[in-house]
């Protein structure tokens, strides 16, 4: 069978997150495993695995993450402002 070789502080915490599950290490990566490998592209663009990117590479793709809401600016009436700020997302919520 194929392996794979992973950090062993990251084995660890697998293991004892494993151990708290009642399953083994295999059972509880496979199912991420499978996502990852089954991963179609997102808006266009191929989803990668998660990690940190040089600045640059960061920068470019927030940009162009940036531009996608900008592109539908048309769409709203003139002057829109979504109000975003806390107060508007959480009223009425546990009061």
């Amino acid at each position: 069978m194929p392996s794979i070789q992973v950090d062993e502080s990251t084995f660890h915490r697998l293991a004892a997150r494993a151990a708290t599950l009642n399953v083994t290490v295999e059972e509880l990566v496979t199912p991420a495993l499978q996502q990852v490998a089954a991963a179609e592209p997102a808006n266009g663009h191929p989803t990668a695995p998660p990690g940190d990117l040089p600045n640059d590479q960061w920068t470019a793709r927030f940009h162009q993450f940036l531009a996608t809401p900008r592109s539908r600016a048309d769409r709203y009436p003139p002057g829109f402002e979504a109000d975003v700020s806390r107060e508007s997302i959480y009223e009425g919520c546990g009061e």
